[in-house]
């Protein structure tokens, strides 16, 4: 993986968990930034984790977080060609994926993400969940919001 050094301001990094609206926040960044030469993209993905509690046996835990990355990899590697047909070029174009592991969120490791990689846009699809579920098991993009910080958030609906 390419290691980019660019400044704050030229880095973006897009939440994607490969829902309609997190796809729609990719092909945003591409027409928005395919004229900027210096952007560079990460694509970030979280694979939750399945709790000891469901799944008790470590090594089935494990497998099943291969499994999701694998499947993973393939469906983020279309939202990177989805960016180059858009026009950015594949060498300013990265994709991460992190494990979600208790006690951390995945607005947590997001955040975190941004904050350590020195982000200067952090995007986010809005999954349009109701405000009863916003209630009870919160909002990613809801929580970005609120608690980013030294960086422009774009949520695209």
């Amino acid at each position: 993986m390419k290691e980019m050094t660019g400044s704050p301001g030229n880095k973006v990094l897009i939440a994607v968990d490969l829902s309609e609206n997190s796809l729609k926040a990719v092909d945003y960044v591409g027409g928005m930034l395919r004229c900027h030469e210096l952007a560079e993209i990460t694509l970030l993905t979280v694979i939750k984790e399945p709790s000891a509690d469901i799944v008790p046996e470590e090594a089935e835990r494990a497998r099943m977080v291969d499994e999701a990355r694998s499947e993973t990899l393939a469906l983020m590697e279309q939202a990177g060609s989805r960016l180059t047909a858009l026009g950015i070029a594949e060498k300013h174009i990265r994709i991460k994926i992190q494990v979600c592991r208790k006690p951390m969120s995945i607005s947590d490791l997001i955040l975190h993400e941004q904050q350590e990689g020195g982000y200067g846009t952090l995007v986010v699809g809005r999954r349009g969940v109701s405000k009863k579920e916003e209630f009870l098991f919160g909002s990613v993009s809801s929580r970005v919001v609120r608690d980013a910080k030294h960086c422009a958030v774009w949520v695209i609906e």
